[in-house]
């Protein structure tokens, strides 16, 4: 039996959005699929994200914070949290200050 898809609306913020086009992004993945999967779908469909999110080795970029339906995923599996259909995921630059 071949698993059904689900949706996941992913929303990005300032640089990670600048280039890309106007509207929602939704992205169709595999039933099971994780944070970690879905940022590298995001990838596949914007390859201009790839050196904004991954380091030189093929890693997410340490600084990247993500958020599954509001909560970070620090404080649930890090980017191995599972997704399931119509959750959204956020993405957030580095923040620096001091």
């Amino acid at each position: 039996m071949i698993p059904l898809g689900m949706r996941v609306k992913v929303n990005l913020y300032f640089p990670f959005r600048r280039e890309l086009p106007p509207g929602d992004i939704v992205l169709e993945l595999p039933e099971g699929a994780n944070a970690g999967d879905a940022v590298a779908a995001l990838v596949d469909r914007f390859p201009l994200l790839r050196d904004k999110l991954y380091d030189s080795r093929g890693s997410l970029k340490r600084l990247v914070s993500a958020l599954v339906n509001g909560t970070s995923v620090q404080f649930l599996q890090g980017f191995s949290t599972p997704l399931s259909d119509g959750d959204e995921l956020t993405l957030l630059p580095p923040v620096g200050g001091g």
